[in-house]
């Protein structure tokens, strides 16, 4: 990639738009970019780095930073560069986002970063994220990756040459993206870790298992427990012991089974006796006790039987009210018919009621409505002529407004006037005070000349000796010589005042510029002012414009406000008389309407009248022949006769089933009294107290044998857990164990913690590699510069194993045969040292990079520190990297290389603020 065209606007220091035509820098060899510190030098690098990457080359540097604070507001920031990269031309232009002034009005507006890139067929891309995909196609290296190959910056690479171990590997990883290797020993440290924990959780786990252990214990059997719960069996016996403690208590339980079935029989065949000696025992007391209900029972037998004959009795009464309200039922449909001939009667009624009201409403709104319609007529009558004078009032009123535009511009440039002739005033104010101080400081400079002259006199006064010539007349006498005066100034104090006076004759001459662009911009106001009274038809002069101007627009905006009440009254009317000749004939219709309404409620309200009279006169006739008022009347009597039967029917039957029930009882209390005498005719077999004794004792022995049983059940419960539990965590300790064995070797061997061997990560061994191919190609230009002097390698063996090493950088002298640290190099030879090793960096990458060549490199600084014979192998070295066609841009300040380059870019800053950038060839 080469540079041919950069074109810089309002970027950084450049405040106005400048181009350099880098192809005319040739296509070989060195040149040089030079200025004064600040000036600008290294932008010129940020301005290619942008427009290729949208980014500075320093990380410090934000595109929002871009924006040159010298440039005036209307000129755009952005950068456009012309480039050829494998025979092709292409031009990439970029702008950042900034504030830049708003094209309509006033205040300014938000500038979005746009890029554009143009292929050598023609085809554009925009857009920034395409623009940098397809920069980064065509170079095949990023923006870190130029920034390594394309910019030497000497401090950063001194850092590198001085860096111990651990910074390299801090700078070599980010620059060979190193990172996965670091990544790798922390993962293998911490799964190491994490098995070593997961190894010992499994011991405390088999610890925690054994000491679980339950037993019988014998003396034989504890003393064998208490070395198992200690950790001094070992693992395969103790198991077995655990084994053997669940064998013998299986064994036991056993026997304890057998033992309980046995004690159950037993149980059961007395629980059998006990039962039967309580059964005769109830069957005694049942009986005494069904004898006293069966007297009470008969007694209740009797008096159920009378109550039963009484209700009998009772049966005609209520016969005789089921009759009548069997009558009464049948005439239930005619009381509705009456209802329903009392409901129709209301239902005309009401109707009659609601339309003799609508009758009296139609004929109210019939008669507004006829009012009405008469009164809109006579209105519409006297709006026949609305709007005819609208479109002259229109016109009046565009003219007027026409009229208040001139005035307000007037005024603005009148205005715009005076304050320009304010300004002058103050600009002629500023000129007269500096015109004093030019004049001031040129006649103090003049005075100090003439007093530094006259100064020189005395100073060779002092050298003039009697007899001898003087060097300026040759006289040999010398009667009055000049004395040399305490208050003369010196040679820089003359100087210093010269410049003050050139400073402040510069400023007077500014300021008297500044007087004249502003006296002509009075000039062309004063024109334009004197034009528009003349448009308006003004004779008063341009000092008494204001006011006069201020009272015709006043009285031009009552016009215009007056016009604009006429021309909304006329637009009103218009729009009444529109309205009226839409609603009249429609009112017409609607009246028309209403009364036909109304002659159809009449017509209604008569046959109202007719019905409800004849459903009167048939309602009288109905009442008369019915016993009852009412329908509510004859069911109340209805329901009364009802609960009448239903209570003789209910008295009768409860009678009944009381009846019935206590004869049942009475059957049932014999029956059971008959059946328990002859379950007592049989003898008893034993007594309750001696099968009490034998069941108690029975009870006994059982409970003894289940807490033998739950004891031996327990421990079998808990040695099987055990003993599961503990073969199960055996066999997971061992894969843990054999597995921490080799990831923990592993790890040892990639974190660089092998005892007795030097301490070398993996990711240094790996950084090492390119360490060495960068030395080696740093050592080409090395050797050159230093005359032959100096190599570099890297440091062999560590100086001890408990620190980490493989990174350190040490210096052979092959004047004395010696191997030292690089830190113990001059001021100058460590500079010519980090030149090479940054030569030999970006040698590296570019070849990382798949071999990407880039045709113009930069190499920022550094030179100043060096002497004559130092300067000159550098130079050397440069010019050889410069070979072929490789174009080398040295930034820098010292004198002493401008008159060893002839090709250079010059970077000047201006007076006014800003730098400028010119090629000298």
């Amino acid at each position: 990639m080469r540079p041919l065209k950069l074109t810089i606007s309002a970027f950084g220091p450049y405040a106005d738009k400048m181009t350099l035509n880098l192809d005319r820098l040739g296509t070989g060899g060195l040149y040089l970019i030079t200025g004064d510190t600040g000036a600008g030098k290294t932008t010129i690098f940020d301005a290619i780095t942008y427009a290729l990457y949208g980014e500075a080359s320093g990380e410090n540097r934000e595109p929002s930073m871009f924006r040159s604070k010298y440039a005036a507001p209307e000129v755009p920031t952005e950068v456009e560069l012309e480039f050829s990269c494998a025979g092709k031309t292409y031009t990439v232009r970029r702008n950042p986002e900034y504030e830049r002034p708003k094209t309509r009005g006033s205040g300014t507006t938000k500038q979005k970063a746009d890029a554009e890139l143009k292929y050598p067929d023609g085809r554009i891309v925009t857009k920034q994220r395409d623009v940098d995909g397809a920069i980064r196609e065509i170079m095949g290296i990023d923006r870190t990756q130029f920034m390594q190959i394309a910019m030497i910056a000497q401090g950063d690479f001194l850092k590198l040459l001085l860096a111990s171990t651990e910074e390299r590997k801090d700078i070599f990883r980010r620059i060979f993206k190193t990172q996965p290797f670091q990544t790798l020993q922390d993962r293998l440290r911490r799964d190491a870790g994490s098995l070593g924990d997961s190894c010992e959780a499994a011991r405390r786990s088999l610890a925690q298992y054994i000491s679980g252990i339950s037993a019988d214990e014998t003396e034989e059997i504890g003393t064998k427990l208490e070395k198992a719960r200690a950790g001094e069996l070992p693992l395969e016996e103790t198991v077995e012991f655990l084994r053997s403690l669940i064998g013998q208590d299986e064994e036991a339980a056993a026997a304890l089974g057998r033992e309980k079935e046995l004690a159950d029989r037993q149980l059961e065949i007395i629980d059998g006796s006990l039962g039967r000696l309580a059964d005769r025992e109830k069957a005694e007391a049942s009986i005494v006790r069904n004898k006293e209900s069966l007297a009470a029972e008969s007694e209740t037998l009797r008096e159920r039987r009378a109550a039963l004959e009484e209700q009998r009795k009772k049966a005609p009464e209520t016969e005789a009210a089921q009759d009548e309200k069997s009558k009464l039922e049948a005439e239930i449909p005619r009381y509705d018919a009456l209802d329903r001939l009392r409901s129709e009667t209301e239902r005309l009624q009401e109707a009659l009621e609601l339309r003799r009201k609508e009758q009296s409403e139609q004929t109210g709104r019939y008669k507004a409505g006829s009012e009405a319609l008469t009164s809109r007529k006579e209105e519409l009558r006297t709006l026949a002529g609305a709007g005819e004078s609208r479109e002259k009032l229109s016109s009046r009123k565009e003219k007027a407004e026409n009229r208040r535009t001139r005035i307000r511009a007037l005024s603005e440039a009148v205005e715009a006037h005076g304050e320009k002739e304010a300004e002058l005033d103050k600009l002629q104010d500023d000129y007269r005070k500096a015109a004093e101080k030019s004049s001031i400081a040129k006649t103090r400079y003049e005075a100090m000349q003439r007093a530094f002259l006259d100064e020189q006199a005395g100073i060779l006064a002092e050298t003039l000796k009697d007899g001898k010539p003087c060097p300026v007349c040759g006289s040999l006498e010398h009667p009055r010589r000049a004395e040399k005066s305490e208050s003369a100034p010196t040679q820089d104090e003359l100087e210093k005042a010269g410049k003050d006076a050139e400073a402040a004759g510069a400023a007077a001459q500014k300021k008297s510029e500044a007087c004249a662009v502003c006296r002509a911009q009075i000039s062309a106001s004063e024109q334009n002012v004197r034009s528009l009274l003349k448009e308006l038809e003004l004779s008063c002069g341009i000092p008494e414009a204001k006011d006069a101007l201020r009272s015709i627009l006043a009285e031009t905006e009552e016009e215009i406000r007056e016009l604009a009440a006429a021309i909304r009254s006329e637009e009103t009317k218009l729009a009444r008389r529109e309205k009226l000749e839409k609603e009249i004939p429609q009112e017409e219709d609607a009246l028309l309407t209403s009364k036909a309404e109304l002659d159809a409620l009449a017509e209604t309200v008569t046959e109202l009248t007719t019905g409800i009279r004849e459903k009167t006169e048939q309602l009288s006739g109905e009442r008369e022949s019915l016993r009852f008022d009412s329908k509510r009347k004859a069911l109340q009597r209805i329901a009364e006769l009802e609960a009448a039967v239903l209570k003789g029917k209910e008295d009768l039957k409860k009678a009944e089933d009381a009846f019935g029930d206590s004869d049942r009882k009475v059957r049932e209390l014999k029956a059971a009294i008959a059946g328990l005498e002859e379950q007592l005719s049989e003898k008893a077999e034993t007594d309750r107290e001696t099968e009490t004794q034998k069941r108690t004792a029975c009870a006994e022995k059982r409970r003894e044998i289940e807490d033998r049983i739950r004891q031996v059940a327990t421990r079998l419960t808990v040695n099987q857990a055990a003993l599961s539990n503990i073969e199960e965590k055996a066999g997971d300790l061992a894969e843990l164990e054999k597995r921490y064995t080799w990831l923990k070797a592993l790890s040892n061997t990639a974190s660089g913690n092998i005892s007795g061997k030097e301490k070398i990560m993996l990711e240094t061994y790996v950084q090492m590699t390119f360490f060495d191919r960068i030395i080696e190609r740093a050592n080409t230009r090395f050797m050159v510069m230093s005359g032959g002097r100096y190599e570099l390698r890297r440091r062999r063996t560590a100086e001890s194993n408990r620190s980490q090493t493989g990174l350190d950088l040490d210096v052979i002298d092959h004047y004395n045969g010696t191997e030292r640290s690089v830190k113990t190099l001059s001021g100058g030879e460590s500079f010519i040292a980090s030149l090479s090793l940054a030569l030999g960096l970006s040698d590296e990458i570019q070849s990382a990079a798949g071999g990407i060549r880039l045709d113009t490199m930069f190499v920022d600084e550094g030179f100043g520190s060096l002497d004559g014979e130092t300067l000159d192998q550098a130079m050397k070295a440069l010019a050889g990297l410069a070979d072929g066609n490789r174009l080398v841009g040295i930034i820098s300040h010292v004198a002493e290389l401008g008159n060893r380059i002839d090709r250079q870019i010059v970077v000047t800053k201006s007076r006014g603020g800003g730098s400028h950038a010119s090629l000298v060839l």
